[in-house]
């Protein structure tokens, strides 16, 4: 079988992570490899700022992709991530009871593989986005009172940390569900990390394991521009406010034997919109709504003595308004953490994710396809998006994450032109890896 160049890398690179996880299914004990660089004054440094309440955190991320079959054509593209942050401990710094200050930087770099080679609207890479530039994404102030029963976070942030997320959905690499589901972003306007916009947000928990929340985002195109690195305080060119509502019932191995989380929400939508970012066509309007569930609970715990088992989530969006480019998205999936007793730091997971597309809107491209690209094929209604990985913890400080993803029906709404004819379903290789740089050297850590 004669391969071109691309493809051969790309088998390569398949062979590589397969002999990962096998590496990993054989081995006998989870290492306890906690080396770090020896860099005293750092450390030194670093020790005396977290007596003081100030500790500090850096990550490094890494994402390769490649399509061996399918899409507009078969290639590969890298992406970076570097985050840098301190979370200061107010109380303890100036005596400010229940309060924190959270920062946060970020620096991304590379290519969308998504994007630029399978023509999908979706990334396969979840750190691909907002401007791949550096920016201020998080300055907030956090204040908890009455015993932590009130929780007040406002500032510099975005609507997807304030509204249907869960730790779990960053499990994977592709994009469908990290953050939040990809949706969001078809169904009413949205600030996404790392861009950040003025926002807020109120916990309040009435009584143990149950909490109602209430925030607000600002909408301002300015910010999502990447020449503003988000130091662009201003509110002149705000377009409206997003608004979000929850009710969350969520509890922990403190006081429940299968952790579980169910909750229901609602966002509005208080700015215009265009389509413009989606198809060829153009059109507006304003005011939108976005109705969602999600729940997640563990299922089995192997050893009542661990926190190893199988966990199993979904997550239901809808957009009701005539006025979006989809109506909904149905994502599930299951994360297994610790799938060895040898090897309990790592975890194995499976994502499905689907978008329907509304009717208006496939017929919007249809006719476009018809009319100006001179095709005849209906465009799909939906994208299906799948997702099976390793994460194999080869050191406290470093992780690797091989991957396998498939497409159907990518959408041709990524960044090359809008295709002629259907894209054939594509089957992805990925590989993500995450350095913890503050492990790495010997950052003390909050908990």
């Amino acid at each position: 079988m004669k391969f071109t160049n691309a493809k051969r890398q790309l088998w390569l690179a398949t062979t590589a992570c397969a002999g990962l996880v096998l590496s990993c299914a054989g081995a006998q004990a989870q290492s306890a490899n906690t080396t770090e660089l020896n860099l005293p004054p750092v450390a030194a440094i670093s020790q005396d700022l977290a007596a003081k309440g100030i500790y500090l955190n850096a990550n490094y991320f890494g994402e390769f992709a490649g399509n061996l079959s399918g899409g507009e054509h078969q290639g590969s593209d890298y992406a970076d991530q570097v985050v840098a942050g301190a979370d200061i401990d107010l109380q303890k710094l100036v005596g400010w009871q229940g309060a924190a200050l959270h920062i946060e930087f970020t620096n991304r770099d590379g290519r969308s593989q998504g994007a630029d080679v399978i023509n999908n609207s979706v990334a396969t890479q979840q750190i691909y986005g907002g401007g791949q530039t550096y920016n201020l994404t998080t300055l907030t102030l956090e204040q908890k009172l009455l015993n932590g029963m009130i929780d007040i976070t406002a500032g510099r942030t975005e609507l997807d940390q304030l509204t249907l997320n869960d730790p779990i959905y960053c499990h994977f690499q592709s994009n469908a569900i990290c953050g939040q589901p990809d949706i969001m972003g078809k169904i009413i306007n949205a600030s996404f990390w790392p861009v950040a916009v003025w926002g807020g947000r109120v916990v309040v928990s009435p009584v143990q394991d149950w909490y109602v929340k209430a925030g607000i985002a600002d909408n301002d195109p300015v910010d999502s521009a990447s020449p503003h690195h988000g130091f662009d305080w201003g509110t002149g060119h705000s377009k409206g406010a997003e608004i979000p509502l929850e009710l969350d019932y969520q509890t922990s191995f403190a006081d429940d034997a299968y952790p579980r989380r169910y909750d229901v929400g609602v966002v509005f939508d208080r700015t215009p919109y265009t389509y413009d970012q989606f198809m060829p066509v153009s059109k507006t309007g304003y005011g939108r709504t976005m109705l969602y569930v999600q729940a997640k609970q563990m299922v089995y715990r192997p050893d009542m003595n661990s926190q190893r088992g199988l966990t199993v989530f979904g997550a239901a969006v809808f957009g009701p308004d005539s006025n979006q480019v989809a109506d909904y998205n149905i994502s599930a999936g299951a994360v297994y953490q610790g799938p060895m007793a040898s090897r309990p730091a790592d975890s194995a997971g499976f994502l499905i994710s689907d978008t329907h597309y509304r009717g208006s809107f496939i017929n919007e491209l249809y006719n476009y396809r018809v009319t100006t690209l001179g095709g005849s094929q209906r465009p799909a209604s939906s994208l299906m998006m799948m997702e099976a990985d390793y994460d194999a913890y080869l050191t406290p400080w470093l992780d690797v994450m091989p991957n396998v993803q498939y497409i159907v029906h990518p959408d041709g709404l990524g960044s090359r032109a809008y295709p002629k004819s259907n894209l054939p379903d594509a089957f992805v290789v990925g590989l993500q890896f995450n350095v913890n740089i503050g492990g790495l050297i010997g950052l003390p850590s909050e908990n």
